[in-house]
């Protein structure tokens, strides 16, 4: 029973973590109507070991409450200290990004970026290698205690031994 009851719990805690903005659908016409402007090229290959990109909407409150927790929570700074951030804002059409995953080239603005790695929640979380492998997807806002352990399951190369429910339990990691 006693089993029963901490596993209740921590399906609950898991549950409760993961919040999210949906996804609206809008129609980007930036492409359709200017393809021949000069739109500014942002590249999100990775310079560190590791990085956090995030799909983002400019009117996600879990997105701002995200980039809030990573420029001021200083747990999570100390965390990413080795882990490039690059933020996607999804709605943003007035530039393009760059990025490989999994051996795919990807250029396109936000919304493009988003739709091609399926995002359809907000915050959506990648975590990629340096080859641009993604070795962690996290859908949905996740409290700073736990984000700082899932940063670390990545950061110590955890992910290569145990699956990251295992790791956050044996880590006491929700808050």
């Amino acid at each position: 029973m006693r089993k029963f009851l901490k596993t209740s719990i921590f399906i609950i805690g898991i549950g409760l973590l993961v919040a999210s903005c949906s996804k609206q659908n809008n129609v980007n016409e930036y492409l359709k109507s200017s393809s021949s402007k000069n739109v500014p090229i942002v590249s999100l290959i990775p310079s560190k070991d590791y990085e956090m990109l995030i799909i983002e909407s400019s009117d996600c409150p879990y997105c701002h409450k995200l980039q809030h927790d990573i420029t001021t929570n200083q747990e999570l700074i100390k965390a990413l200290k080795n882990v490039e951030v690059a933020p996607v804002l999804a709605d943003d059409t007035s530039k393009l990004y760059k990025l490989v995953i999994n051996n795919h080239k990807l250029i396109g603005t936000g919304e493009d970026i988003a739709a091609d790695l399926g995002v359809n929640a907000y915050p959506n979380i990648f975590f990629l290698n340096k080859e641009g492998k993604v070795i962690l997807n996290v859908p949905g806002y996740v409290k700073p205690k736990t984000m700082v352990c899932v940063i670390n399951f990545i950061t110590t190369k955890s992910y290569k031994k145990e699956d990251i429910n295992s790791y956050i339990k044996a880590n006491n990691c929700l808050s």
